[in-house]
């Protein structure tokens, strides 16, 4: 669930609470005008973001360099445990463009 979902469910049950009549679509004009009340909220985490292709694919990249050098990776885990699962997927068949 994005930040935001959880910042206009926060404000419906705050309203909800208030008034049993409060309905969602309510929330979402009350949470569009308390905007700057969103940053500050502690249920927004960026534990559950997706990477990009692009960050995967330089990821992936780093992964390769520091298996053939031995060195461990960031956060103490090496490629290994990283690339579990990915063993018939390193290589590409696409052509490159010259």
């Amino acid at each position: 669930m994005t930040a935001w979902n959880d910042f206009v469910k926060k404000i419906y049950h705050e309203g909800h609470n208030k008034n049993p009549d409060y309905q969602f679509k309510q929330a979402l004009k009350d949470a569009s005008k308390r905007k700057s009340e969103m940053n500050s909220s502690s249920s927004s985490s960026s534990s559950g973001k997706k990477m990009s292709r692009k960050s995967r694919k330089a990821c992936m990249k780093s992964c390769k360099k520091s298996c053939r050098s031995g060195r461990k990776m960031k956060g103490g885990m090496n490629c290994v445990s990283k690339m579990d699962g990915m063993e018939g997927k390193v290589g590409g068949t696409r052509r490159r463009r010259k």
